[in-house]
């Protein structure tokens, strides 16, 4: 009889505990498809004008609150209404969204105050007070406590870095206690300064040791002065061996100068030459800020046919020991300097022809009228210490560069197209410095490779992505894990997105999406059965700032048992480059027939 009752127990606490699971399973069911309404009422114009359909998506998340006060996602569904209620603010300007948006940010802070969202939620509220309500005094308060309270929180620089603003505005007084910390135990450190230059478009990207406020200004040229672009970085400060100006003379950018501005701020001073355009975003897990600078060379020789394509620096110049350790790191991972002759898009000549391994079967129809593309740049995803996924004793890196060495040899042997890869062996390569490769060989299109990985074993298929906002959770999470980042952060992305892309080829890469991904199934269900999970949108930080059509191919999920084995056979990854480049072709045939016909 006891042994029964004790079988009984533990048969209970089973039940119990898969009850649990399964209701927590449906909890986060609710929240992602929460989720998703609200990246639909972004993404979709005509939903997004009905403040009816904001109201909703608020009422989502409310319900998933107060069904489960404390559960894990309590917090974050309360921080969700807030963020609604502002962007309800933001769109149809009524002051009651506001107050809503501003009691659910103070909330989470209240209730939550040890949850990773609670600075979030009181910079938010700072902010609000600050910039829509006017209130200085109420948005020190707000900016104090994450300072007091969050020193190690992400919001902790941008918070004291207001406090120090409305100093210098009269605002408020900071206390010496303040003062001290802000100048000599919180300053982040800015590093050596990296760049990528042609001769009309330059990537710079600033390095810090923890996240920092940053602000920018562009200077018109004066007498003496080149233009400029200055960006500021405060609380921060740079080593004195990082302040050496660094000449490019590359007809763009003259050069870029780091200095220590005042006691707290980093300036960072670019001396333009020439500029029509320029962006500057950040991104996180490291922190680092990008810059793309555009812009028009002046000629100085009328007959020079040659372009420097290509070429990396880190400022300053380096001590004579760093110079020895660099020499070492640049026989494993740096890119050569390559020189690309001056041409228009036309088809490959004769004698280029005949350097290709074996001679071209057909030339697409784009290449035979001197049209469309010539030039494409191959991104085997991952590399060196960032292996990707890893599951049945496979790596995403190595499978999915030998399926992109592939893929560049059908596009040139059979196609006679211009092909890079931005890695050619195991080495580790950032995700900004992959597009800043693509745009600085002025590439036609862009093409990363990946493979895919999830918790569950059991899900299978093929996925294309375009760069835009997030269709859904799900693209969220692949978003995150390609990445290599939060889902929180890929949030904060989706905010500054729009702003980003306005320049994009965000219609092209949809376009192209489709025909690499039919092209892909349909040539793989033919022997593999490959299920068809579609073409979707995300914010992947490699695809930011492309300046051609640009996509990202998951190609298989690494965690499947069956498709593990695909993804390392040899005979699946000929196919795939096979059908990538078939889906390649018809993308740019299309496009140049469509043209004729106009």
């Amino acid at each position: 009889m006891a042994l029964m009752l004790f079988h009984g127990a533990i048969a209970y606490g089973m039940d119990s505990t898969n009850k649990a699971n399964r209701q927590q399973t449906l909890i986060e069911k609710d929240y992602k498809a929460a989720k998703d309404f609200y990246y639909q009422l972004e993404r979709e114009q005509e939903l997004g004008q009905d403040r009816k359909n904001w109201l909703k998506g608020v009422r989502k998340f409310r319900k998933i609150y107060l069904e489960h006060t404390k559960g894990p996602l309590a917090p974050s569904s309360l921080y969700m209404m807030g963020r609604m209620q502002y962007k309800m603010f933001q769109r149809f300007h009524l002051s009651i969204d506001l107050e809503d948006s501003l009691g659910y940010f103070n909330d989470v802070a209240t209730i939550f105050p040890e949850k990773s969202l609670a600075d979030d939620a009181i910079f938010n509220a700072a902010e609000i007070y600050l910039n829509d309500k006017k209130k200085d005094t109420l948005a020190a308060e707000q900016y104090l406590k994450i300072v007091q309270h969050f020193p190690k929180g992400d919001k902790y620089s941008q918070a004291l870095n207001r406090l120090e603003k409305l100093q210098e505005n009269g605002k408020i007084q900071l206390s010496s206690h303040l003062k001290n910390n802000k100048k000599n135990n919180k300053l982040v450190n800015v590093l050596p300064v990296k760049y990528w230059s042609s001769d009309e478009y330059t990537r710079i990207v600033i390095r810090a040791s923890a996240p920092v406020h940053y602000s920018s200004e562009l200077l018109e040229e004066t007498t003496g002065q080149p233009r400029r672009l200055y960006i500021d970085f405060s609380p921060s400060y740079i080593p004195p061996k990082y302040r050496s100006p660094v000449p490019i003379e590359d007809g763009l950018l003259k050069q870029i100068r780091t200095g220590q501005f005042s006691d707290s701020t980093v300036r960072v001073v670019l001396d333009i030459e020439s500029i029509s355009d320029y962006k500057i975003f950040s991104l996180s897990d490291p922190f680092r800020v990008v810059i793309d600078v555009h812009g028009n060379k002046k000629k100085t020789h009328s007959s020079q046919t040659t372009i420097t394509a290509f070429k990396q620096k880190s400022v300053p110049a380096l001590t004579t020991s760093e110079k020895r350790k660099q020499g070492k790191a640049k026989t494993e991972s740096s890119h050569p300097f390559i020189s690309l002759q001056d041409y228009k898009k036309r088809k490959p000549s004769d004698k280029a022809a005949s350097t290709l391994p074996s001679p071209p079967k057909k030339y697409s129809l784009a290449q035979q009228l001197g049209l469309g593309v010539r030039k494409i740049v191959i991104d085997p995803g991952h590399g060196g210490k960032d292996p990707g996924a890893i599951a049945h004793g496979l790596k995403e890196k190595n499978i999915v560069l030998a399926i992109s060495k592939r893929l560049a040899n059908v596009l040139e042997a059979t196609y006679g197209y211009d092909v890079s890869l931005t890695r050619t062996k195991d080495v580790y390569i950032p995700l900004e410095e992959r597009t800043a490769i693509a745009n600085t060989l002025k590439a036609d299109l862009f093409i990363s490779i990946h493979v895919n990985a999830h918790q569950d074993m059991s899900i299978s298929g093929t996925e294309t992505y375009f760069l835009n906002l997030a269709t859904n959770a799900e693209a969220m999470r692949v978003a995150a894990l390609e990445n290599a980042t939060s889902t929180h952060n890929i949030g904060e992305m989706q905010d500054i997105l729009s702003s980003l892309m306005q320049n994009s080829k965000i219609n092209e890469s949809s376009r192209l999406a489709e025909y690499v991904h039919s092209n892909l199934i349909s040539g793989l269900n033919a022997k593999y059965l490959t299920r068809d999970l579609g073409v979707k949108q995300a914010p992947f930080y490699v695809l930011i700032g492309a300046e051609m059509p640009a996509v990202l191919a998951e190609i298989a999920f690494l965690s499947n048992p069956n498709e593990a084995k695909l993804l390392n056979s040899t005979d699946f990854q000929n196919k795939v480059a096979q059908q990538i480049a078939t889906g390649v072709v018809s993308y740019i045939d299309h496009h140049t027939t469509a043209a004729l016909q106009l």
